[in-house]
């Protein structure tokens, strides 16, 4: 069973900020995506933009393109170069381009799954996959997407949250199916059918405490929330998931026969878990500045961090137990070196570094987000010294005369 839970951990954890994470450019390319769900695991996406671009850029996601996309639009053509999945027609301008798509069960280390199945018939659409660049002669532009969906018959339809603090950075899941959101606290939910009880109890206690708590301590987030869930089955041995936070969004996969096993220690697994992935959304919803690509212990650990001062608060942990996670983190840590190098580094020394720090996470967090949304500079170690070296300064004595002094 300790096996099986530190898979669930890791797995989980891989996927656990979006890769998404694209450079300010100056100006953005308008495009509409009709995305219509034409048959059952069919479907057919038109772009169509403001200006002519002579291709379309996309960040390659193993076989996902190559296997699933078919170019509809006569004389273009979709290619592989690189780290690149290219839509051209030969270098000519072009301002449309529609594209068939195949459901893909296939998984990509590290990437969010193309498609989840529910077991009542719906599927969930990574519409992020779906984004990318137009390129102009030497110049790339990335997309500025308005995005239509479009329900086979008179199935529900439900959109992703809007990135308002991002306009036009990656959108997350959108539901294609018979199911309707439920709502906890401020926090709505999709679960699948087939969810087991004790998990589909732990998410909604969670998702609904937790995403309360982080909206008092931290901010408000700039999206609705939206926490996903869906089951691939149960024929598999033990127990492992896909998915993790995408902007105003968490979206969990699972399958495996342990999923059906009701445990302590599996309903505080997914606790932490999901508080984790929340503290993640809080480090990405700001308008400019955030996660960056150095240095992944900061917001890894941090959100370690944030995690365990949240689920301490809100009563789903005890004091002692949040203790005794720190302690077990900490002493693999110090079998590391105390080095951030490692997949295991990133977060147990990253959660040490912020325990270490000498000041309380939440006002340490709080300060992150504002100096970073409002310089624009992503997370940094120095911006980690500063914040700690600012919080840590005594209050400024009171003016002379006052009636403080007198």
């Amino acid at each position: 069973m300790r096996q099986r839970i530190i898979g669930l951990c890791a797995v989980l954890l891989m996927c656990c900020v979006s890769p998404f994470l694209y450079a300010k450019t100056p100006r953005g390319l308008p495009v509409t995506i009709d995305v219509h769900h034409v048959a059952k695991d069919l479907w057919r996406v038109d772009y169509r933009f403001a200006e002519p671009v002579t291709s379309l850029q996309f960040d390659s996601v193993g076989e996902l393109r190559p296997k699933a996309w078919k170019v509809l639009t006569p004389g273009m053509r979709l290619k592989v170069e690189a780290d690149r999945d290219i839509i051209d027609v030969g270098g000519k301008p072009f301002r449309s381009s529609s594209i068939e798509i195949r459901t893909f069960d296939g998984l990509e280390p590290k990437a969010y799954a193309p498609f989840n199945r529910f077991s009542d018939g719906g599927t969930a659409f990574f519409l992020a996959f779906l984004q990318g660049a137009g390129q102009q002669g030497k110049h790339e532009r990335r997309m500025l997407p308005t995005i239509r969906l479009h329900g086979l018959g008179q199935e529900n339809v439900i959109a992703p949250p809007f990135n308002k603090g991002q306009p036009g950075a990656p959108r997350g899941y959108a539901y294609f199916g018979p199911a309707q959101t439920v709502r906890a606290g401020s926090t709505q939910f999709l679960i699948d059918p087939a969810t087991p009880a004790w998990m589909r109890e732990t998410v909604l206690d969670t998702g609904a405490k937790v995403s309360a708590y982080y909206a008092n301590a931290y901010r408000p987030l700039k999206d609705d929330l939206l926490i996903m869930l869906s089951v691939s089955g149960f024929d598999a041995p033990g127990l492992s998931t896909k998915g993790g936070a995408v902007m105003g969004q968490l979206s969990y996969r699972f399958d495996g026969k342990a999923t059906l096993i009701d445990h302590p220690k599996y309903r505080e697994v997914m606790t932490q878990l999901v508080s984790h992935e929340l503290a993640h959304l809080q480090q990405m919803s700001l308008a400019r500045g955030g996660v960056g690509d150095a240095d992944p212990w900061i917001h890894e650990g941090g959100a370690e961090a944030m995690s365990l001062d949240a689920v301490q608060q809100t009563g789903l942990w005890t004091e002692a137990r949040v203790a005794a996670y720190s302690k077990e983190k900490s002493a693999i840590c110090e079998k590391l070196g105390n080095s951030v190098e490692t997949y295991d580094g990133i977060y147990a020394c990253g959660l040490d570094r912020f325990n270490k720090s000498g000041v309380a996470i939440v006002p340490l967090w709080r300060t992150l987000m504002e100096v970073s949304e409002t310089t624009g500079e992503v997370y940094s170690e120095r911006m980690i010294d500063a914040s700690v070296l600012k919080l840590r300064e005594p209050p400024s004595p009171s003016p002379a005369g006052t009636a403080a002094d007198r």
